[in-house]
């Protein structure tokens, strides 16, 4: 009896060997792992050598030597591995890519991922051939990788997104075999339940800036001060100052990522420059740190010696242009200067074109023309044109037509009587009416009594015989 229980029971431990258990693989945290870790090594004295390994979340790096290292396991085995290290405000991403081949038609399950990361450049790095099942189970494994090198990276917060892909390999046991989970990709995120990765910060340095001069132009009396640009994507520049023997001043910033400063000089002096390249160096997402830069060494341009500074000409007509060039268009109206002029007392000045400088119409061989009935100022003299200078605004333009009417609409009548018209002699000033009605209100009133005068007159003469009868009695009688 015991005999047959002992056969029994080494048959149930034979069939549990010969036929796993069928377990899936799920993304519940029991049939896969990944987990940062630190290789190890052992001396010859038996002793604990820690390696290098990836950098703890929050910290920060500036080396070309750092590293992520993960431990992987997937129940259904691991196919491929990718690591990204992405900077979190934009730029260039470096990676590493492996891509596992199986073993006797058989993927490992355990791998340790080993990725190189020089934190000062954006580099790609991949494999020739896929590593064999049994050389990615090694910590230890030297890869003999291949570089696609993209230039210098940026400094500043970056993500270290790990992924891994399972190979959907079935769990096989000597007779039979576990169902096959599907291939699929897992990610090894810092804060699983906010799906966050692992942040670091890259904090490197920057180079001082290469090819600094200076030079002078006399004709715009500007200093140039060019450089060579900083091979980091991120680099800015300060530019000081020194006059004569005095200090260097604060420096500068030149906008954006320009490689030129201007500076305009009026007085002539020594003048020195020098130029510092600046980039970003955050160590952490707020306060002080987040806005902390890196700042190179100075390197000074040549001294510049200016033994005259040579004033813009303004004798021209027209303001000076923005780049020191001067504005010759005409502001006013010109007409010929035989134009015809009158010296009528009491009449107005020729007016200036609409929106001109009034000084265009008081200029000699620049004055408007003067419109009929009306007298234009000699030439050389310093009379307001079109009664500007007296209040009456700028003039419109006149009709053919009397009263003399602008443009607008508005007759043109002698004014308000407040002001008083030139006459050719600055001296002599002759007062106008204050209004046309007040001239010929009089006239007109004379001119009714001139008429009634004249109507009596001529009723008088009518009856002049009688009366001339009686003077002739008068008359004969005083000669009798």
């Amino acid at each position: 009896m015991r005999r047959l229980l002992a056969a029994g029971g080494a048959a149930v431990l034979s069939l549990a060997v010969v036929i796993p258990a069928a377990r899936a693989v799920v993304p519940d945290g029991k049939n896969w792992s990944m987990t940062f870790y630190t290789p190890v090594k052992y001396g010859t004295n038996g002793q604990r050598q820690d390696q290098p390994h990836t950098a703890d979340d929050g910290a920060v790096v500036y080396s070309t030597d750092e590293v992520v290292t993960v431990k992987v396991h997937f129940d259904d085995a691991v196919k491929y591995w990718d690591v990204k290290l992405v900077p979190a405000s934009g730029g260039g991403a470096s990676s590493c890519h492996e891509d596992i081949a199986p073993d006797n038609n058989k993927y490992p399950t355990d791998i340790y991922i080993n990725c190189p990361w020089d934190t000062t450049r954006v580099i790609d790095r991949t494999l020739d051939q896929p590593t064999p099942g049994g050389a990615a189970g090694d910590q230890n494994l030297q890869r003999n990788w291949h570089l696609n090198d993209h230039g210098p990276s940026v400094n500043g917060k970056y993500w270290i997104q790990v992924t891994a892909q399972s190979a959907g390999q079935p769990n096989c046991g000597l007779l039979t075999c576990s169902q096959a989970p599907p291939s699929q990709q897992y990610e090894l995120y810092q804060d699983p339940a906010a799906s966050r990765w692992r942040d670091v910060y890259v904090n490197n340095g920057i180079a001082d800036p290469t090819g600094v001069k200076s030079s002078f132009d006399p004709a715009t009396n500007r200093i140039t001060v060019t450089w060579a640009p900083n091979p980091e994507p991120d680099a800015s520049y300060l530019v000081q100052e020194k006059v004569g023997d005095g200090k260097w001043s604060a420096g500068v910033a030149v906008p954006g990522t320009a490689t030129n400063y201007v500076k305009a000089i009026d007085q002539p002096g020594k003048y020195q420059y020098q130029v510092a390249a600046v980039r970003p160096a955050p160590t952490a997402d707020s306060g002080k740190s987040a806005t902390a830069t890196k700042t190179s060494n100075y390197v000074a341009a040549q001294v510049v010696s200016i033994d005259q500074v040579t004033p813009p000409t303004t004798a021209a007509p027209g303001p000076n242009g923005p780049d020191g060039t001067i504005d010759t268009s005409d502001a006013g109206v010109n007409l010929p200067s035989n134009a015809p002029t009158s010296t009528a007392p009491g009449s107005h000045g020729a007016g200036s074109a609409k929106g001109a400088p009034a000084a265009a119409a008081r200029s000699g061989g620049g004055s408007g023309g003067p419109r009929p009935g009306s007298a234009s100022h000699p030439a050389g003299t310093a009379a307001g044109g079109g009664g500007e200078a007296e209040g009456e605004g700028p003039d419109s333009g006149f009709s053919s037509t009397l009263p003399y009417q602008t443009q607008d609409g508005s007759t043109d009548g002698l004014g308000s009587g407040d002001e008083e018209a030139e006459s050719m002699s600055k001296l002599v000033k002759v007062p106008r009416p204050q209004d046309a009605r007040a001239l010929l209100v009089p006239l007109a009133g004379g001119l009714a009594m001139f008429v009634f005068a004249m109507q009596m007159t001529v009723l008088l003469r009518r009856g002049r015989p009688a009366t001339a009868s009686a003077e002739d009695d008068f008359d004969d009688w005083m000669n009798y």
